[in-house]
């Protein structure tokens, strides 16, 4: 009998035969996974660990019982399970190969916890005692003795064999994702970054601003900023602050280090994590612009197949699921700390591709404080067994020293400051004036609007979506149709905030009213300049971000940043209320309104106070009552445990792709394009095409969308749908949270 891995469709999407000659050997399949993933594990210690997983992640594809599923002869079911007899294989008395077996087991459903895998041998549906034997004869008839490695001698304790074990799944599940989907032909090779000739395109880029405005003092202290980031790109790896007022180009001088930094050490990736959608457009398009649209990948969008779904019909979407195969990536702060905490292969695919690289976390202080000590446990060891260096980049730089909260915080000199003299910077970049609230003082939206209506450029931002809607609503009513207010918020797809926020720009240039309501997504890292801004009271941090966006360019004696307390004065639950009553406390900590107001345009050290005591009142370990910590968690191997408990976003919901501008050509071509046998319908290229114009709707209202038939499959048997025509509002997006869906209908 020919042992097979996989058949294959015609072009219709309809299976062929065995006889076509185009299904995947198993034995080619094994050695193919078994090869990449080494290469993808030995630049840290686990290329035999890797090869032995990619070897056995198919082993029971031997047995009679699948083989005849994939001949058609008998229904899919636990009879045609394959993951198990691997695992099973490397558990086995004598062996005891856990990191490779948990990698094997969990290949298509994800990681088990510890608990589960020992308890493989006593399922006596497997048959595993006269089953084994023979499926590793004939294993052994094609493919030889399977390599049985000695355990890595940085994995010394718990947390660091979690650690690899992630790790290990990782290079298993890319290598065998990359071997499917490419399937006769080979993977393209990893694009390989050249720091030194990436670093020449951003100097250049400093030079060309520099020549722009040779005499601006602003221009000249980002380039202060910028050089002193590439000289000390050259220090050994680590952990790095990088402390810079907004608008003292960060961005760029965040990349300078970083390309310094891997050139000295020859780091093979530079990850850019972001906390907000609209500063991943922004950055990504600049990054692009410079250094080419080759270099940058720009993802956001994690789509993962339902649970409930079989191993094989969730194959489709984690072909096609993003693995970070670029030499610079622009992402989120959720994928990254989920690929970091995530048992599902579709998360856990990129993970290894974060080794030897350098790690930015841009405007830091939005890291979950929730999650803290588990993340800093996790940077620890893949700082000293990974060769990761880490930048915490920010205008309001978190406390992260050591403490009773956060026992895996840093040490005094431990995180290494890049920017030169920041309370100096501080004081040399101030260009607000801020009007803090009186005691009792509030706002309804009517009154606020008839605020803004003078202000011919203005920004507020808000701290719930209903509460923007309601005031951009109110706002519309007070203006001339043709001065309409900007909205902004997560309910718009990428594609549209991208273009409002360029509009927003053009307008601010030419000096054109324009007022914007929006959601936090605005108040850190985006690049508009308004001479007065108004920021309804919450987070410290987020009061002086959205500061940022007031005066930026310095064209003024002084910006006019307003602090405001609506007459609704509900706040997103858990830390962000935490965070919002803090800051009250410590304003109010400066006596007058008028102290305080001085210290926020003008003192830095208020920040590392201010989250000191913030951590101090949370838990920073997960933390609900009854329940384990996700230390404690990670050190038991419960994987399934710490991915239920980290997610950063409880119910981060689902991507429904909407027909904005490009969107409804590209959903077209790919319904309606004529395939080559054996091409996939749906590939990588495709989700990174469509994922800008993707929202994020919660679970109930996409069952909801879903139940009135208001999303259609983008293709059959994907789990990935369109919304239909005419639900997507031009100025709010998708707002289904707050209006009813009529509102919407054409």
């Amino acid at each position: 009998m020919r042992f097979y891995a996989h058949t294959s469709e015609n072009e219709q999407g309809r299976p062929e035969p065995e006889a076509s000659g185009n299904w995947q050997p198993l034995s080619a399949h094994l050695r193919q996974v078994a090869n990449m993933a080494r290469e993808f594990g030995e630049p840290f210690g686990l290329g035999t660990e890797a090869e032995l997983a990619g070897l056995l992640h198919d082993f029971g594809k031997y047995r009679d019982e699948f083989q005849s599923y994939l001949r058609g002869q008998r229904p899919g079911g636990r009879e045609t399970q394959h993951a198990a007899f691997g695992a099973a294989w490397a558990i086995e008395e004598g062996r005891q190969l856990m990191l490779s077996a948990l990698a094997v087991a969990g290949h298509h459903s994800g990681l088990h916890d510890l608990s589960d895998l020992q308890g493989l041998p006593q399922r006596q549906h497997l048959k595993l005692k006269e089953t084994l034997p023979i499926i590793e004869e004939r294993f052994q008839q094609e493919l030889g003795q399977l390599p049985i490695p000695a355990l890595p001698a940085f994995v010394q304790d718990e947390h660091s064999a979690e650690v690899a074990a992630r790790m290990l799944f990782s290079c298993l599940v890319d290598a065998d994702r990359l071997d499917t989907a490419c399937w006769p032909a080979q993977p393209a090779p990893d694009k390989l970054l050249d720091a030194g000739r990436l670093l020449r395109l951003l100097e250049e880029e400093r030079d060309h601003k520099a020549a722009a405005a040779p005499e601006s003092s602003l221009n000249q202290l980002r380039n202060r900023i910028f050089n002193t980031c590439v000289q000390r790109g050259s220090q050994a790896q680590g952990f790095f602050s990088l402390t810079v007022p907004t608008g003292g180009g960060k961005t760029l001088s965040a990349m300078a280090f970083a390309l310094a930094h891997a050139k000295t050490h020859s780091l093979r990736r530079i990850i850019v994590a972001i906390p907000y959608l609209s500063i991943i457009e922004q950055n990504a398009s600049e990054y692009r612009r410079i250094m080419g649209e080759e270099v940058v990948l720009e993802n956001h969008s994690a789509i993962a197949p339902p649970a409930n779904q079989t191993e094989e019909e969730k194959e489709a979407l984690e072909l096609a699921s993003e693995n970070w195969d670029a030499p610079v990536i622009v992402t989120t702060s959720v994928q990254v700390l989920e690929s970091l905490f995530a048992a599902s292969p579709s998360r856990c695919r990129r993970l290894h591709r974060m080794a030897s690289s350098v790690v930015i976390f841009d405007e830091v202080q939005t890291l979950p404080a929730h999650l803290l000590q588990p993340v800093f446990s996790v940077f620890r060891e893949l700082a000293q067994n990974y060769g990761v260096s880490f930048v915490f980049s920010s205008a309001t730089q978190p406390a992260f020293r050591k403490s009773s909260a956060l026992p895996d915080g840093f040490s005094a000199d431990e995180l290494r400051e890049i920017a030169p003299e920041p309370a100096e910077l501080f004081r040399q970049l101030r260009r607000v004036y801020y009007h803090l609230p009186k005691s009792g003082e509030t706002l309804d939206w009517p009154e606020l609007a008839a605020q803004l209506a003078v202000s011919s450029q203005v920004l507020c931002v808000v701290n719930l979506t209903r509460h923007a809607v309601a005031l951009w609503e109110e706002l519309s009513r007070r203006l001339p149709t043709d001065q309409r207010p900007f909205h902004l918020s997560a309910g718009m797809c990428p594609q549209h905030r991208l273009d409002l926020i360029q509009e927003i720009r053009e307008y601010l240039r030419a000096g054109r009213p324009c007022r914007v309501i929006s959601t936090q997504l605005i108040e850190a890292g985006v690049d508009v300049d308004f001479p007065v801004v108004w920021r309804a009271l919450g987070p410290l941090d987020s009061i002086v971000q959205v500061a940022g966006r007031c005066n930026r360019e310095g064209r003024l004696p002084a910006g006019q940043m307003h602090v405001f307390r609506p007459a609704d004065h509900k706040l997103p639950p858990g830390v962000y209320q935490a965070a919002s009553d803090q800051a009250i406390v410590s304003l109010a900590g400066f006596g007058s309104e008028e102290r305080a107001a001085e210290h926020l345009a003008s003192d830095s050290s208020l920040f590392s106070d201010y989250f000191y005591s913030l951590y101090s009142m949370v838990n920073t370990d997960y933390g609900r009552r009854g329940e384990t910590p996700i230390q404690d968690d990670r050190k038991h191997l419960r994987f399934r445990e710490v991915a239920r408990k980290a997610r950063v976003i409880p119910d981060d919901g689902q991507p429904v792709i909407v027909r904005y501008g490009a969107g409804a050509p590209i959903v077209e071509e790919i319904r309606t394009r004529p395939l080559a046998p054996g091409q996939p319908r749906f590939t990588r290229d495709d989700l990174r095409r469509i994922q800008r114009f993707m929202v994020n709707v919660r679970n109930h209202k996409f069952n909801l969308l879903l139940g009135h038939q208001l999303i259609q499959p983008l293709l059959p048997n994907l789990n990935l749908y369109v919304l239909n025509d005419g639900l997507y509002h031009s100025d709010l997006g998708l707002m289904i949270e707050h209006r009813p869906l009529e509102d919407f209908l054409l």
